[in-house]
């Protein structure tokens, strides 16, 4: 029986630091929730906190070729 929370959910596996993976584990136990859910909770802020500053689509020149660019110059690619 699935909960009624539940939606369809896929399995993503990240690199975190020791203490960083530590400090969400004791906030999961004192919130009495879920680590994943913190971690949802906190993905949503930083695409919330990004779409706020990204660029209507009008603004921005080729869509797909202004997000190549910035990803080339985060990595220094060229």
């Amino acid at each position: 029986m699935r909960r009624k929370d539940t939606c369809e959910r896929k399995t993503y596996s990240v690199r975190l630091q020791e203490t960083v993976l530590d400090a969400l584990r004791h906030l999961a136990v004192d919130e009495h929730r879920p680590l994943s859910a913190l971690l949802e909770e906190a993905i949503a802020d930083i695409l919330a906190k990004y779409r706020k500053r990204a660029p209507s689509s009008d603004e921005e020149e080729g869509g797909r070729r202004g997000r190549r660019d910035r990803a080339e110059r985060r990595t220094g690619g060229g």
